[in-house]
């Protein structure tokens, strides 16, 4: 079975860290981007299944301007997004797209469990074994 890609996006590199190693699987490959631009590239090269991305970033571009750019783009598949906020969610959602089904939204500071849970159902896999205690 081949792995699947997901793009984490966000300036913070703690962040990505956290992240990338909470959703550590051998179902996965997983890849940042610490900024918009990076983002978009990545995601027009690479393909993912999925982009979590931080809502506000510096630079080029934020999280919106960046899904709204690949949405724009036929040679880029519909890709879900999942959106991380500190901000308050009500006000976030406004920043967002109407009537998208492929777009979450989660608060920060992030609930692991919860984000994890989420990306496994929705790419079908199982729980990665523990190893053994004591190896």
């Amino acid at each position: 079975m081949a792995k699947k890609w997901i793009l984490l996006v966000d300036d913070d590199p703690a962040i990505l860290m956290i992240l990338e190693e909470a959703l550590q699987h051998p179902a996965f490959t997983i890849t940042t981007a610490g900024d918009a631009l990076q983002a978009f590239i990545q995601a027009r090269d690479l393909r993912p299944f999925l982009i979590i991305s931080d809502i506000h970033m510096p630079g080029f571009g934020d999280g919106p301007s960046t899904l709204k750019r690949l949405r724009e783009d036929p040679r880029i598949p519909r890709v879900p997004f999942i959106f991380m906020t500190g901000m308050d969610l009500a006000k976030a959602k406004e920043l967002l797209p109407k009537n998208d089904p492929a777009i979450g939204l989660m608060a920060k500071p992030l609930n692991l469990d919860k984000i994890r849970d989420y990306v496994w159902t929705l790419a079908g896999v199982l729980p990665a074994k523990s190893p053994p205690a004591g190896s």
